[in-house]
């Protein structure tokens, strides 16, 4: 028995896909998957002492790499995929009413179910201009089908990591 192959090649920040060649079940990325999020920081968004609420941070960088785990599953038979865990996160600077958080989640690794995605969370201050990151992490998703871990059968290229 023979299986065909093609491959996907998956445009970053896009909702592009173009199909260059695959395995009947599985799909080989030839470019990073990633998702791009941005916030400005209100007064809701503060914490006590006058910098951005911390949980704030995490929830969004929750959200930014759901975002890239859902663009990774598309075509897939899956449902979804949840967060199963996530690294320490170091709050490098604080970041102060009125900035530009700017949060950029991108797939660096991939189990039979997992999708390991990196998040890095940038600061813009529209009064100076001056860029800083806040902090960084790592977060793991498992891919679901009917509340259950599920093969995505995605490869990731190793140039891409």
């Amino acid at each position: 028995m023979h299986t065909a192959l093609r491959v996907f090649c998956l445009i970053p920040q896009s909702n592009m896909r173009t199909e260059v060649a695959t395995t009947e079940e599985t799909v080989i990325l030839t470019r990073p998957v990633g998702f791009t999020h941005t916030f400005t920081v209100f007064p809701d968004d503060m914490n006590y002492v006058g910098s951005l609420f911390g949980g704030k941070i995490l929830a969004e960088m929750d959200i930014a790499a759901a975002n890239a785990a859902r663009k990774l599953l598309r075509g897939t038979d899956c449902e979804g995929a949840v967060t199963a865990s996530l690294d320490r996160v170091d709050f490098k600077k604080p970041a102060k009413l009125g900035d530009i958080i700017e949060l950029q989640a991108n797939v660096v690794g991939l189990g039979r179910t997992s999708i390991v995605i990196s998040v890095s969370v940038n600061k813009e201050d529209l009064r100076t201009g001056v860029v800083e990151q806040i902090c960084d992490a790592r977060f793991t998703f498992i891919a679901l089908k009917d509340g259950k871990p599920h093969p995505h059968k995605r490869i990731l290229l190793s140039e891409h990591i």
